[in-house]
């Protein structure tokens, strides 16, 4: 089974909450009566979806309180300008980055283009309500392409992304299971240059562009970069903004 047309277990439609049902219905996602024998499928345990890969290992993305995040952290300095603002996720993801603006900004939108993607990120939305978690209240989930709906949404202060991280050339310990499983069902994002150029029309602000410490910058252009101990945070103007 292809990683895009990853099926869902049937019996989960009956069991999974009315929020999470909803959105499933957007993604046209294959359904299956059982467990397909090989390959990828999405299952349901404790009200939430559960991504079970072709090695046997089951992910059920969980949110929780960012640890040790405060104002030293080069995200939050990098993001100044969100306080109390709105904010745009472009490269959602499982919602890891999302919480955390949720905890400086008013309003997050968070936008996710893969189908199974989205589907565990308003898993881990839902769960993450169920239970109260700070910040998760102002958390908005879009299906789409950033490239796209960024296009159709008011201008908002700040545009924040986080592209699939280009592969390390030389031999490193794997990544966690969960961004290495996200890579072979996303693989790399290759207009990633372009929704940086699409995110810098329409931010009033700045937009902030998250990198592993070992690639390139996205532009030659940025204003400012704050790096921490594996990624940094580069910072661009909007189109025809100087400082």
């Amino acid at each position: 089974m292809l990683p895009g047309k990853v099926p869902l277990l049937e019996s989960c439609l009956s069991s999974l909450p009315a929020e999470l049902i909803n959105a499933l219905s957007l993604l046209n996602l294959p359904i299956c009566s059982e467990a397909p024998v090989s390959g990828y499928f999405l299952s349901c345990e404790n009200n939430g979806l559960v991504l079970n890969t072709e090695k046997g290992e089951k992910i059920q993305p969980v949110l929780s309180k960012p640890a040790g995040f405060t104002g030293k952290q080069p995200l939050l300095r990098a993001l100044a300008p969100a306080r109390g603002g709105i904010v745009i996720d472009a490269t959602a993801g499982l919602a890891g980055d999302s919480l955390k603006l949720a905890l400086i900004a008013n309003r997050v939108i968070a936008i996710e283009r893969n189908p199974v993607v989205f589907a565990l990120l308003v898993s881990a939305l839902s769960l993450a309500r169920s239970s109260a978690l700070s910040g998760i209240e102002k958390i908005e989930a879009k299906y789409g392409d950033a490239i796209e709906l960024i296009k159709q949404l008011p201008a908002t202060d700040v545009i924040f992304m986080d592209p699939m991280f280009p592969p390390k050339r030389k031999r490193s310990a794997l990544p966690p299971k969960s961004v290495r499983v996200l890579r072979e069902i996303v693989g790399d994002d290759r207009d990633d240059e372009k929704l940086l150029r699409v995110a810098r029309q329409h931010a009033l602000r700045r937009v902030v562009v998250k990198r592993p410490l070992h690639s390139p910058p996205l532009a030659n252009d940025h204003v400012a970069l704050h790096e921490g101990k594996v990624v940094r945070y580069e910072v661009y103007l909007p189109t025809g903004k100087s400082l």
